[in-house]
């Protein structure tokens, strides 16, 4: 029985992250996503809380996975300055390609418990290997910020620029996105 447990439960958030990704979070209904898996609301309930407690599950899932595309995009990268640009650069990708789960992840109000507890902080790993990054190059000398502010700053960036070019206001420039966190680091360009 536990095993059809774990099965229902891996299905529920699985066909979440797949409405999101085709409408966005915003039109999950869970009447319509139990009804396609053929589930009662009790189902549901047995597994999940609340709603919310699906999308907290459906952002740990959806991290995870990010972090495994993410950490084979930096991989091979020399220094912390190249997995930083390498970083932004898939997130930027991912911003561009998948806009419903990028707006679900960053934004949707489950993980905004997510990022500010210590608790959740281990199960949500894109934040993790974002911080890790971040983490190494505040330790340059030219560097006068904290990490915090430094993941202010970064993050911001990398999360707006992706928005911009999503919506087809600039175009995507690998040279760019170095310049500004180079700046924002506050290591001289030549």
């Amino acid at each position: 029985m536990a095993g059809r447990t774990n099965s229902t439960k891996n299905d529920i958030v699985d066909l979440a992250i797949r409405m999101i990704t085709e409408n966005g979070y915003q039109s999950i209904s869970l009447r319509k996503l139990l009804g396609r898996l053929h589930l009662t609301t009790g189902s549901f309930y047995k597994h999940f809380a609340s709603k919310e407690a699906l999308f907290e599950a459906a952002s740990i899932r959806i991290s995870q996975r990010f972090t495994e595309q993410a950490a084979k995009a930096i991989g091979h990268s020399p220094d912390a300055m190249t997995r930083l640009i390498d970083l932004g650069e898939f997130v930027v990708q991912k911003i561009a390609s998948q806009p419903f789960l990028t707006d679900f992840l960053f934004f949707n109000p489950s993980t905004a418990s997510i990022y500010s507890s210590t608790d959740q902080a281990p199960h949500f790993e894109l934040l993790n290997l974002t911080h890790q990054v971040i983490d190494s190059l505040s330790e340059s000398p030219e560097n006068t910020n904290s990490e915090g502010d430094l993941f202010i700053k970064l993050w911001s960036f990398i999360q707006g620029y992706g928005l911009l070019i999503r919506n087809g206001a600039v175009t995507y420039n690998r040279q760019f996105l170095k310049s500004v966190a180079y700046q924002l680091i506050g290591i001289p360009t030549n």
